[in-house]
């Protein structure tokens, strides 16, 4: 019996959790998206080896480095968000459906079926599927946030929508099921933002699309004029513009012809374009972190805006 329970407390070594009875399931899911890993604060010196103030932010496995700190800063585990999203996914009724981190554990993700689809939209008839996605940081980007994430099911093109209402009340109260309830309003929160955006989505659906919108897309991601000639663009724009330019207006043609000639088709060449083609550094999942924190999200964001924007 105790070479099984030292087995068992050994599996579970730590995870740092609210309630124990989790522990099998935290773990589970921690291992299916690689998060089982912890963090911890580790004293910084100087040079003459003095010790200082500051304390390192540090990922124990690999000994990565992800901030700097003051001794009152307490690291917000994985395992600690793992048994978080179990809640909420418990109580709320959500399936969860994907997570992982970025920049080696810098910042980490969680995501949850929210259960809104919009179904036969575009010439092609195609769906939308959302996503409620959370996002975290051990470098201090960021605390623990809720917002929409959908994806186009024929072209697999993501769009993360930047959360428009973030709730802070979480962050401050200890008692696991407090922020559960507080999640959750959050969570709720994104959901509404999610059903607007695909309200919009539909009515983009239903607008003919015109060349100077075109152009103002192209020009609003790259800084290209494509009503300039060859000549008068080789001359005023750098060759790396260029070629995003072109790539950008493959995906826009691509999209126009599958899903109409209609603003719906250019947002959707807009994603295509930073879902496949957008050149991201070169380290494990930069696709995907350009897709949630990075600058494919901006783009997609600024660009819905735009688009939105014309009658």
């Amino acid at each position: 019996m105790e070479n099984i329970q030292n087995l068992i407390d050994n599996a579970f070594s730590g995870l740092k959790l609210q309630d124990p009875a989790n522990s099998e399931r935290v773990a589970s899911l921690l291992d299916q998206f690689d998060l089982r890993w912890t963090v911890s604060k580790q004293p910084l010196y100087l040079a003459d080896g003095t010790e200082t103030n500051y304390k390192a932010v540090v990922r124990d496995d690999n000994k990565q480095v992800f901030q700097t700190c003051k001794d009152s800063y307490s690291p917000y585990q994985n395992s600690e968000m793992a048994e978080l999203l179990i809640r909420i996914a418990d109580k709320g009724g959500y399936q969860i459906h994907d997570g992982g981190y970025f920049k080696d554990g810098a910042k980490t993700f969680v995501q949850l079926i929210s259960g809104n689809e919009l179904k036969d939209i575009g010439k092609n008839r195609t769906k939308v599927v959302g996503y409620t996605t959370g996002l975290n940081s051990h470098d201090g980007s960021m605390s623990l946030k809720w917002g929409s994430t959908n994806k186009t099911i024929c072209c697999q093109n993501v769009f993360n929508a930047v959360s428009k209402q973030l709730g802070n009340s979480a962050r401050h109260t200890t008692r696991l099921q407090d922020k559960v309830d507080m999640y959750l309003t959050e969570i709720g929160a994104a959901i509404m933002q999610e059903q607007s955006i695909f309200n919009t989505f539909v009515r983009l659906s239903e607008t003919p699309l015109n060349q100077h919108q075109i152009t103002r897309v192209v020009k609003e991601i790259t800084g290209v004029d494509i009503m300039q000639t060859r000549n008068e663009a080789s001359n005023n724009f750098s060759t790396y513009n260029l070629n995003r330019s072109e790539e950008l207006l493959t995906s826009i043609s691509k999209e126009v012809n599958q899903k109409g000639e209609t603003l719906w088709g250019l947002f959707s060449g807009v994603t295509n374009y930073t879902t496949h083609r957008i050149p991201v550094p070169n380290r494990e999942n930069a696709r995907q972190e350009s897709k949630y924190v990075g600058t494919a999200s901006q783009i997609d964001n600024r660009v819905f805006d735009l688009v939105s924007s014309f009658n």
